[in-house]
């Protein structure tokens, strides 16, 4: 299975935007181990130890601005010639409450967790439409929710249904769109010290490894996951069914 991944990624250009110190550089660490070049969007435009080459470069931008999009998808293309993956990490928490948000902090994380991913797929999906490619957007898991903020909870929840709707009109030009849903994951970088399988105990506590969310992003984003789309999977060593 490693191998027909690998197979299906080698050469081809995966943008990873929302890249951080954990489930992020995870993700464009396991692109890079089945052979895809990787543009790395941030804030920062930190490549986290990463040395910056042919195959993987680092572009900062503020994700949530639609011009800025546009203006690194087209630096992206004009570096690497082409697109076939979009992993959009991008989203933001805040601590609950247990009051209900004021209309313009409601607004604001909609704005950011569920917008953002929106702009995401209308500016990539034009550079996917002409061979193909994929998507996958990163929500949350539902087992996050019932202690979570009002806010929160509510923009996340959402790309579960922007996932379905996605792939319903982006099917045509062969582009797939689908979602995962992590639990609470780590935020320290120990993909080293994990790769491949060398995380902690399924049955010692509910937080992921960073690593255990690249491997399920690389999975749908590949050719291997060809006959899922519309789909969403939550991530979380069971969280959402206690």
């Amino acid at each position: 299975m490693v191998d027909l991944i690998r197979e299906s990624m080698s050469g081809k250009v995966a943008v990873i935007l929302g890249v951080g110190p954990g489930q992020g550089i995870s993700t464009v660490r396991m692109f890079i181990n089945f052979g895809a070049k990787v543009a790395i969007v941030s804030r920062t435009g930190n490549t986290f130890g990463l040395v910056e080459s042919s195959t993987i470069k680092a572009y900062k931008a503020d994700v949530t601005n639609e011009n800025e999009l546009q203006i690194i998808r087209d630096k992206i293309i004009g570096d690497y010639g082409s697109i076939s993956f979009v992993i959009s990490n991008i989203g933001k928490w805040q601590p609950p409450r247990g009051t209900f948000p004021g209309k313009s902090e409601f607004e604001e994380m909609i704005r950011v967790n569920l917008g953002t991913h929106v702009s995401v797929m209308k500016i990539f999906s034009e550079s996917l439409k002409a061979k193909g490619g994929s998507f996958v957007l990163v929500g949350a898991s539902r087992g996050l929710f019932k202690n979570n903020d009002l806010a929160y909870s509510v923009s996340k929840s959402g790309i579960e249904e922007l996932v379905r709707k996605g792939a319903e009109m982006l099917r045509k030009y062969n582009i797939r769109v689908n979602g995962i849903l992590p639990g609470s994951v780590g935020k320290e970088d120990t993909y080293y010290k994990a790769f491949p399988f060398n995380v902690t105990k399924f049955s010692e506590k509910t937080e992921l490894e960073p690593i255990e969310v690249a491997m399920t992003s690389s999975f749908l984003a590949s050719e291997m996951a060809l006959g899922i789309n519309g789909q969403c999977i939550a991530v979380d060593r069971g969280l959402s069914t206690f």
